[in-house]
């Protein structure tokens, strides 16, 4: 990834499953408002959510902050849902 950028911070463990569960209800509320959406329709399910994330660097940083959330928490994905 050229030109990538680096973010440290520092959270309480509330604090990081605050924002960890806040950040995955806006990416559900929004990838759920794109599936159906017209633009994507069309797209293979297989091939959808990666189209969205390919149109939306929103939901890709989110998603990338979303898996580095639950890393530093210690969380395992099945734990997170």
């Amino acid at each position: 990834m050229e030109n990538a950028m680096n973010i440290n911070a520092k959270l309480t463990p509330e604090e990081g499953k605050a924002l960890l569960f806040n950040l995955r209800e806006q990416y559900r509320l929004l990838f759920n408002d794109l599936w159906y959406a017209d633009q994507y329709r069309l797209i293979p399910d297989g091939l959808r959510h990666g189209s969205i994330l390919a149109d939306s660097p929103v939901m890709a940083a989110q998603k990338r902050l979303i898996g580095a959330l639950t890393h530093g928490l210690g969380l395992s994905l099945k734990a997170v849902k």
